[in-house]
């Protein structure tokens, strides 16, 4: 949000004090970045160094500067690129890594997903096993009972809890 202002109205207020011309900058700066981060941060500055000077303290001299770039010598150029490619190569090792980790797992998942279909085939069968065996029990039973009485299914124990009830 852009406010039409003419900046050079800002100027001609005060320009003998510096804490004024500190906050035509910020005003400016508002203006122009179309943000107000720059008049907060100077009003903040402000109060501080009124709270200072009110209560006795000195003032702070604050200066920024931009910090300076530096050239690099051939040297650190060398130093650097020869980094970058160490960090390549391990990153390339790093993968391959990762890569057979994956390929070791999924054969081990494999492996035990065939396990879990044959002991399931085999929980079928002994299934199957018992109620053949459980069948051939009853009629073993029964054509060893005298002719008068009748011939009762086997009684079967069904646990509940900590108990065994006969059914």
């Amino acid at each position: 949000m852009k406010v039409s202002r003419p900046i050079e109205g800002l100027e001609e207020t005060n320009n003998n004090d510096e804490e004024d011309k500190k906050m035509v900058n910020a005003i400016k700066q508002c203006l122009e970045e179309d943000s107000c981060l720059p008049l907060i941060k100077e009003e903040i500055k402000l109060k501080i160094q009124c709270k200072r000077v009110i209560s006795g303290v000195d003032e702070l001299k604050v200066e920024h500067s931009r910090p300076v770039k530096y050239l690099l010598t051939e040297e650190e150029v060398f130093k650097r690129n020869r980094r970058k490619e160490q960090n390549r190569r391990s990153a390339v090792r790093t993968r391959i890594r990762q890569k057979a980790r994956i390929v070791e797992l999924e054969k081990e998942v494999n492996s035990l997903e065939e396990d879990k279909s044959s002991l399931h085939q085999t929980i079928d069968t002994l299934r199957t096993e018992l109620q053949m065996l459980d069948g051939m029990l009853q009629i073993h039973k029964c054509s060893n009972i005298k002719p008068n009485s009748a011939c009762r299914p086997a009684r079967s124990l069904l646990p509940t809890g900590n108990k065994l009830v006969i059914v």
